[in-house]
Order: C-alpha cells, then sequence, then structure tokens
C-alpha cells in the first residue's frame, strides 16, 4: 500500500457495532417484521405529482409491498409503526462519481448512508469493492448499494501510474473480457486512451453489455465519445467545443480550461447539448469537485471549519490543506479571475445541457479535496439549482434517473409497489430546498431502517485516512 493508500483509510471505528444494536436493526431483512410510515408526505420521484400528502408507505422484507393513502392503506398487525405526520419520504439519493479505491475499510460505506446516500457508482475497481458489493447484496455488511467500473483503461503513458495500461486492440478486449468475467458493471476510460483501443473497448463492451463511461480520450474526441461512452465524467472534456470563436485562447492549451474559464459561446453549448441528447450520452457534472479544488486561504480556513469536515480526521484535513495550497501557490489575481469565470461558465453548461434534452446525473467525485464522502452529494444538489434545474429535476438526477441509467439499480429510485426500500424520512420538504435532503429523520437501506439515533453515531469515530488524487 502506498503512502496515498494508507492516508485514506478511513476507518470510523464503532461504525460496524452501531449497525447491529437493537430493535430491526439487528434482524436480518427477511426475518424483520414490516415497517410502516404512517402519515407521511410522499416524495415518490415517479412524476405522476410532485408529492402527496397523509400517506402510508409499507415495507416488508427490504421491499416497499403498499403506497397509498392513510385511510386506504391496511398496516400488518405486527408492523412497526414510525409517525410520518410532518415528515417528508422519499427515494434514497445515488451519489454517481464516487472513489472507493483510496480506502481499505468498509465502515467509510456507513458515512454514505448516515447521510442518506444509498447507491454509489465506483469509478474505479478494485477486487476488495467487488468483495463489499457482494457482502452488501447478502445482507451481511451495512453499506450502499455499489455500482462499480472495473480498473480504468488508459494509454501509454498512462496519466496516472496505477491505471490499467492497454495499447492496442488486442489488449483492450482482452481487459474489458476479464473485467466482465471478474464481476464488474461497467468499463472506464481515460485520458491517454489510442484510438485503436478505445474502439475495441467500446466494440469488446458492447459485446458484453458493459456500459463504457469516463474521460474522453485525447485521441478520440468528444464527437466520437458521445456515440460511444454511456456518459461523460466531469465537464472539462467540453472546453474546445464550446469555446467562443473569439477567445483568445482558442487552439492554445491553457490550464484554466479544464474549468472551463475561458469565453464560451452558449449556443455552441445549446448545439452540444442536442447532439449528445440525440446520441443518448448522459453527464456526470461533479460540480462539487471543480469548486472544491482551487480554493483562497481564507476560503480553505472556512472549508477547515465546517461541520461536515469535521468528520474528517485531522491528518487527512491536513492533506487536503496542503493540496490546495501547492495547487494555488503561485495563482495572481487573474487567475483567480479566471476560477470565477469557470464557475460560471460550469453552471451555464450544465444549464445547456438540461434544457436541450442531455440528461445529468450527480456525482460528487469523492474523496477529493474537501469533497467529504456523503456531505458532497447535498453540495451537488445545491451547484444543480444554482444551474437553473428546478428541485424536483435535480432530485430526479439523484434519484430515478439514476435508476434509470444504471440498469442494475433497477428497482431503486422511486417509490412505488415492488420497488427497493431505499428511503430516507426527512423533517423538511426537499422540493422547497434541495439540502433539506440532509435534515434526516432516518435512512432505510439494504432492508434496515436506520433512525436517527444510529445515524448519528454513524458520524462518530475515526482511524487514520489516506490522501485522494483527482481522478
Amino acid at each position: 500500500m502506498n503512502v496515498l493508500q494508507r492516508v485514506l483509510v478511513f476507518g470510523l471505528l464503532g461504525l460496524t457495532a452501531c449497525a447491529t444494536s437493537g430493535g430491526i436493526l439487528n434482524q436480518e431483512p427477511s426475518n424483520a417484521p414490516p415497517l410502516a410510515f404512517v402519515g407521511v408526505t410522499v416524495v415518490g420521484m415517479t412524476r405522476s405529482s410532485e408529492s402527496e400528502a397523509d400517506q402510508t408507505v409499507v415495507v416488508q422484507a427490504g421491499q416497499i409491498t403498499a403506497v397509498g393513502p392513510r385511510a386506504e392503506v391496511v398496516v400488518p398487525g405486527d408492523a412497526v409503526r414510525i409517525d410520518g405526520a410532518g415528515k417528508y419520504l422519499m427515494p434514497g439519493l445515488a451519489d454517481m462519481h464516487v472513489h472507493l479505491e483510496y480506502f481499505d475499510d468498509p465502515a467509510i460505506l456507513k458515512l454514505f448512508l448516515a447521510n442518506g446516500v444509498t447507491t454509489v457508482r465506483n469509478m474505479d475497481g478494485r477486487p476488495h469493492i467487488l468483495d463489499w458489493k457482494k457482502q452488501i447484496n447478502e445482507g451481511t455488511l451495512v453499506g450502499p448499494a455499489i455500482y462499480t467500473a472495473g480498473p480504468l483503461l488508459d494509454g501509454d503513458p498512462p496519466l496516472r501510474p496505477d491505471n490499467m495500461v492497454v495499447r492496442n486492440a488486442a489488449e483492450a478486449r482482452t481487459a474489458v473480457t476479464a473485467q466482465k468475467s471478474a464481476g464488474y458493471d461497467f468499463v472506464k476510460v481515460y485520458t491517454n486512451l489510442s484510438a485503436e483501443a478505445y474502439e475495441a473497448v467500446v466494440a469488446t463492451a458492447w459485446e458484453n453489455d458493459m456500459p463504457v463511461s469516463g474521460h474522453v480520450p485525447r485521441a478520440v474526441g468528444l464527437k466520437r465519445a458521445l456515440s460511444g461512452q454511456a456518459s461523460i465524467e466531469h465537464l472539462g472534456d467540453y472546453a474546445e467545443a464550446i469555446e467562443a470563436d473569439d477567445s483568445p485562447f482558442r487552439n492554445h492549451t491553457q490550464w484554466f480550461k479544464r474549468f472551463l474559464g475561458m469565453p464560451i459561446d452558449r449556443a455552441k453549448a445549446q448545439l452540444l447539448g442536442k447532439e449528445q441528447a440525440r446520441q443518448g450520452a448522459w453527464t456526470v457534472p461533479t460540480l462539487v469537485q471543480a469548486d472544491n479544488e482551487l480554493a483562497l486561504p481564507d476560503v480553505v480556513r472556512q472549508r477547515l471549519a465546517s461541520p461536515e469536515v469535521a468528520y474528517i480526521p485531522a491528518d487527512m484535513r491536513a492533506i487536503w490543506e496542503e493540496q490546495t495550497r501547492r495547487v494555488t501557490a503561485r495563482m495572481d489575481d487573474e487567475d483567480w479571475r479566471r476560477v470565477a469565470l469557470g464557475r460560471q461558465n460550469r453552471l451555464l453548461l450544465v444549464r445547456a445541457l438540461q434544457e436541450s434534452g442531455t440528461q445529468l446525473l450527480t456525482g460528487s467525485d469523492t474523496p477529493n479535496p474537501f469533497v467529504v464522502p456523503g456531505f458532497a452529494l447535498r453540495e451537488e444538489l445545491k451547484n444543480l439549482i444554482d444551474a437553473g434545474l428546478t428541485p424536483w429535476a435535480a432530485l430526479a438526477a439523484s434519484t430515478r434517473d439514476a435508476a434509470r441509467f444504471a440498469d442494475q439499480l433497477d428497482g431503486r429510485g422511486t417509490i412505488e409497489t415492488g420497488q427497493r426500500a431505499d428511503l430516507l424520512l426527512l423533517d423538511a420538504n426537499p422540493l422547497e430546498d434541495v439540502t433539506n435532503v440532509g435534515k434526516l429523520s432516518g435512512v432505510m437501506a439494504v432492508g434496515r431502517w436506520f433512525p436517527r439515533d444510529e445515524r448519528v453515531r454513524m458520524l462518530y469515530s475515526r482511524r487514520k485516512p489516506s490522501a485522494p488524487q483527482t481522478r
């Protein structure tokens, strides 16, 4: 294990014990009594209506068995009743861009659950993550549902030393076939992949019913990637396509283009969004990661003092601070103006994509600096609101649309009879303010109900962490 991995081993001591405490938490879902949320307002994300007041939702063996008006739904006599008066029930959230490979201890998974994230999409697979996924599915490990790529595929030289190198079509076919056999769900491509290898990856993945997602390889280009990939991760790869014709940086490489800190053409962005929608590729903007990567010293100090960062052990906080300081130490006033412009342009691009019909997903890119597992998704939802999405559309990107995107997540994302009971009970209406997803009265996942006190215990205790890289 290298130093980066050692620092990101993020244990959160005691979390395993809290999942087996009293009540129904120490019973397997198949043996637990039914659970009934009575008199709750349901934000079901079905689009039949935005919310339905005074409803009852019955759950048995981890599945929703009844949804309807309180006066009409019969609650089983042996059910555990949860008073939902004044509360809101919605589907669990999905963080569709995380990097679990930096963690050795599965206790980190409970930090997602404690924040209402009941599904994660892991972007760089490892055998131990497949083990976690299997244990979660079997009910022997408490954590969010895991949907995972295999080890990401890069060219020669790889952009990062731990990337899997595929030099040609033959190696690409071998790599994809091996990942399918190992049990990974999809393939992630990366920046230095050759055009030959990329075409073989896409073709072999298609033959093996594995979606392809990731960055846009430089040798491939965005136009081809829109037809070859299920999703584009981050927004930096859109820079050349949306840069204004009169931009003084056109046809020049500049560091701030990765943050979209150059003049852009909104009409180009809208046309691109329409083409992307036609091709069917989705976008995971990871706005929260880009926002947190570059920050002035005063902002870094504010982040270090924030409540959510207090859950991060001191040595990891120090690493995040050092990484941010090292990146920004040489930046001048003009650079910071580019950073501010980049933030505006990222929001404009997200709005243009959404208005043009491109489907969006929420992803945090945790554990990059100050992107705290679980907490960061709340920030990403707020970012989508800042980009001009409605609360319903922002929440859909993290619930029903995540399930639509990933076939293996079928049965999640909405509150309907027959769906999996991945649920959040909230103290305030998320359709009025999406950050209300943080006002959790309880979480239901993996067939277990975690009331408020269990969630609080999930947020305490920690071990030594290890340090992330931007992926």
